[in-house]
């Protein structure tokens, strides 16, 4: 049965998201790698219930489930936090980034025979991390510590810069294809001005959300008002070219260091965040590509283990070079492991900037079978990584069930 109605599919997606849900916690996995399984059974890979198009039609969900997520972690980054933890996060994520970079890099060119260009792509799209899959496992098993605080930081910063990067990588590739080979810092103009861009327009609303709520009383209306100014933040990014993800995040940084009167006010989105989770998450798993990970299954494995593996040594060395605790040396690279949502946006990115060509669809097609495959396994990993940093709470690690969810 293939569904065509929007609404129909939406009820869907939550049931048998939720469903999916319940079966993996039944067998001690996050809940969140049972919607994207279930989402996966219902894709057009599978049994074809929601079909591509009316994936495509039910992006809007995607934003708010993406922008939402961008805003918790945003509120999550208090700066007396991370004062106490010091320079380990900017130290660990430079580190993990141009490990990353570079182990992919490699990996790439030497199978591509020498592919410049596309190898300088995708190693600067692997040091993408996943926020959402990250802040989902967190949240069902309700893990807190300084392991949290410094993954959640990295992660954030990790996005910042990886757009910085893929833009560069972009504008060498698009020399190298040209003639003469010029490097043009014109090509870098893009990515930049989103960042900053991103970063403006995320503290202004920060601040304009902090003077409405003052004149709020109610948890409903708060949780109203904090809907509006993600659906906001994500309008105008769209409007303007900007990323909605770090607009939503810079927004919620920005409120929870501002709004003295109660810092942990977007915390209120806990009451509301169960079904956004499960119907973005099984919606995100319709569209996954099985057929992708399959037809470019060399490519795509060397492109999985050597980010797994860049990720894994940069987050240890980063976390040896600074210091910092031994929890986080061990398992703070499992829990950098998911990529989804940012990967989709760079994809995006690079066929707009390559339309039509081999590199174009070399990048789509690799890119897309990794995103398949840590869209399932990322979840997993970050559970296993929250549990060995020991800031879950005992009846999660006994059970692998969640109050919550």
């Amino acid at each position: 049965m293939t569904v065509t109605d929007q609404v129909m599919g939406i009820s869907l997606l939550l049931l048998f998201g939720y469903l999916g849900g319940q079966l993996a916690k039944k067998i001690k996995l996050p809940a969140v790698a049972g919607y994207c399984l279930m989402g996966c059974l219902l894709s057009p890979s599978i049994f074809n219930v929601i079909p591509e198009f009316l994936n495509y039609e039910l992006s809007p969900i995607k934003v708010l489930g993406l922008s939402t997520i961008a805003l918790i972690i945003g509120g999550e980054l208090h700066l007396k936090t991370l004062k106490k933890i010091g320079t380990g996060i900017i130290v660990i994520t430079f580190v993990q980034i141009f490990t990353t970079l570079m182990v992919v890099f490699l990996g790439i060119f030497l199978l591509l025979g020498g592919n410049l260009s596309i190898s300088l792509i995708l190693g600067a799209m692997a040091t993408a991390t996943a926020p959402a899959a990250t802040v989902a496992v967190i949240k069902e098993y309700k893990a807190k510590g300084k392991f949290t605080s410094t993954l959640l930081g990295i992660i954030a910063l990790d996005d910042a810069v990886c757009i910085i990067f893929v833009g560069l990588a972009v504008a060498v590739a698009k020399s190298l294809m040209e003639m003469g080979s010029v490097f043009k810092l014109v090509d870098l103009a893009h990515p930049v001005m989103e960042l900053f861009g991103s970063i403006i327009l995320g503290i202004v609303t920060g601040i304009l959300l902090c003077f409405v709520l003052k004149n709020i009383r109610e948890k409903s209306e708060t949780i109203v008002v904090l809907l509006g100014f993600i659906l906001l933040n994500s309008g105008l990014s769209e409007y303007l070219n900007l990323s909605a993800l770090l607009v939503n995040m810079v927004c919620g940084a920005a409120v929870t260091n501002i709004y003295i009167k109660n810092p942990f006010v977007i915390n209120h989105l806990d009451d509301i965040d169960l079904p956004i989770f499960v119907i973005f998450f099984t919606l995100a798993g319709t569209g996954l590509h099985l057929d992708l990970l399959f037809t470019n299954w060399l490519p795509a494995l060397v492109y999985i283990i050597t980010r797994a593996a860049g990720k894994l040594l940069g987050c240890y060395y980063g976390a040896k070079i600074s210091r910092s605790d031994s929890n986080i040396q061990k398992y703070l690279g499992l829990a950098m492991l998911p990529k989804a949502g940012v990967s989709i946006g760079l994809i995006l990115f690079v066929q707009s900037r390559f339309p039509g060509t081999e590199l174009s669809a070399t990048v789509t097609a690799i890119e897309l079978a990794a995103v398949t495959f840590y869209e399932i396994i990322g979840p997993v990993a970050t559970r296993y990584a929250l549990i060995g940093s020991g800031e879950v709470h005992i009846e999660h690690k006994d059970t692998g069930l969640s109050q919550n969810m």
